[in-house]
């Protein structure tokens, strides 16, 4: 934090945005570190409490930008935009790793995707001996399978991966627990384990011609795509679901040479899962969306898929707001397609673990402490999807980092309970932003043309360029550090912010 004696603001004060963040990341810090033009510095404070910058920079739903102060001046600061620059801008082999001395204490991590590879990140960083089992060729788990890499470039990936592994952490690929080693094995051989497997399996549709020819599944259609296999695919595409995992299948279709695709949910436009500005990017890819309908049937024709029978939807979840999708049978349409995708949503394969003795909740997810992640079974713990399913990547990050604390609070023999940010978080009066602060316009990074994404994997958005960058960091107000003062009209305060910069 800056010195305290620049100015009253105390450093006990945490900004709205790093409250908003799942992982609690150091925003201000980093930001200013750009503003200034000290990249390897916004790099090394960014890794202080995330182990994915460069992933993170790419896929995160960044609500800290819902709740930036900027916005009451104009627009939200871009710091997702902001965090992807400083990690692609520095080579992550050349960041300096922390050398920690490592302890005689074990620890086994399941599942090498967001959760997983956050937990050894941190545990790494505790002292902790750390091991990853992923039954996946490669880790990253589902940030590999199923996430393409128009968003999120394999490169990238496993750039980060690498940092995590230069920290100690030895990650065991082609291993499944289960299967190639137990879980009781695993108890044997370490003093604590995490179970974070992910969500893998996917959800039936139910209804007739699901066994048509045609019929894909849209996670196995990623990670066939993902893993450099040829996918074959239809003219006319038509995509069942509304959530990310659906948006992806969809704008991954119009890459694979798909003529019209075609996505159904449930839900009204505006309660679609999927985040607005997929939505919007499928839709400038010329992909239709057809909203508030329901699959009656998939219809075939000398046993290939044909078409798919709609059925108007008139709720998605009951008056108790538990998923319970209502029908009015006599509204049926036909949407013509050769191809039918289905992503309506994935569940986790726990059987290894059930097996070993923990136990499961009704949805099929583990069951564990909510404070600590602790499971039933002493020095088991668990979290992300296969805990709380579904998930974003910076949620199952932040279970992760919890697990973590937990894990070396228990190897440490300390009482479990959860840990958390101290301070307060700061309170904005929207009437006492200062009339001083004139609207700048938020940087936006450039993106691939609509043109050119057809038929290419190429990623979309390109990266801000190091000016727009530096120039987008200088908007931010810096709360938490002096930039507390902007709301009390300080003259003194802004002239030091002023010095700062």
């Amino acid at each position: 934090r800056v010195n305290p004696d620049m100015c009253w603001a105390s450093v006990e004060r945490i900004a709205p945005c790093e409250d908003a963040c799942p992982i609690h990341m150091n925003v201000p810090e980093y930001i200013m570190a750009i503003a200034q033009g000290r990249l390897e510095d916004a790099s090394r404070l960014i890794r202080l409490t995330n182990p994915l910058p460069a992933v993170c920079g790419r896929v995160c739903y960044h609500p800290c930008e819902d709740v930036c102060i900027r916005r009451h001046v104009d627009d939200p600061l871009a710091i997702n935009a902001l965090k992807r620059f400083a990690a692609d801008a520095v080579d992550s082999d050349e960041v300096e790793v922390p050398h920690v001395a490592k302890g005689d204490r074990r620890v086994a991590i399941v599942g090498s995707g967001p959760a997983g590879l956050a937990a050894a990140h941190d545990l790494a960083l505790f002292g902790r001996d750390v091991s990853v089992f992923e039954a996946m060729p490669q880790a990253g788990g589902m940030l590999r399978a199923g996430i393409p890499e128009y968003r999120l470039p394999k490169a990238v990936l496993d750039r980060d991966i690498k940092y995590i592994e230069r920290l100690g952490v030895r990650i065991r690929t082609s291993t499944t627990v289960g299967k190639d080693v137990k879980l009781e094995d695993l108890r044997r051989n370490y003093h604590a384990i995490f179970i974070a497997t992910g969500t893998h399996d996917s959800l039936k549709l139910g209804v007739p011609g699901e066994g048509l020819e045609g019929v894909v599944n849209g996670l196995d259609l990623l990670r066939g795509v993902n893993g450099g296999q040829k996918v074959g695919i239809g003219r006319r595409v038509i995509v069942i679901g509304g959530g990310n995992v659906a948006i992806d299948v969809a704008r991954t279709a119009v890459r694979l040479g798909a003529e019209a695709v075609r996505l159904v949910c449930l839900e009204a436009e505006a309660e679609m899962p999927a985040f607005r500005w997929e939505v919007e990017e499928a839709m400038a890819e010329g992909i239709a969306i057809q909203c508030s309908r329901g699959p009656k049937a998939i219809l075939g024709s000398n046993g290939r898929v044909a078409g798919l029978e709609c059925m108007v939807c008139t709720a998605v979840f009951d008056a108790e707001g538990r998923f319970r999708p209502t029908f009015c049978e006599e509204e049926v349409s036909v949407i013509e397609g050769d191809t039918v995708i289905l992503a309506i949503g994935l569940a986790p394969n726990l059987d290894f673990a059930q097996a070993a003795g923990l136990e499961l909740s009704e949805r099929g997810t583990l069951v564990a402490d909510e404070a600590s992640l602790a499971t039933g079974i002493d020095g088991i713990f668990a979290g992300g999807d296969a805990l709380k399913y579904p998930g974003t990547t910076v949620e199952a990050m932040a279970a992760g980092k919890k697990a973590a604390r937990s894990i070396d609070s228990y190897l440490m023999g300390i009482d479990l309970g959860e840990l958390g940010l101290d301070g307060r978080v700061l309170e904005v009066d929207e009437g006492r932003i200062p009339e001083v602060l004139e609207p700048r316009p938020r940087r936006k990074q450039p993106a691939l043309p609509v043109g050119e994404r057809v038929g290419s994997f190429k990623e979309v958005e390109q990266g801000l360029p190091r000016a727009e960058a530096i120039e987008e960091a200088k908007r931010c107000l810096y709360c938490s550090m002096c930039g507390n003062c902007v709301f009390l009209r300080d003259q003194m305060c802004y002239e030091t912010a002023g010095r700062l910069l």
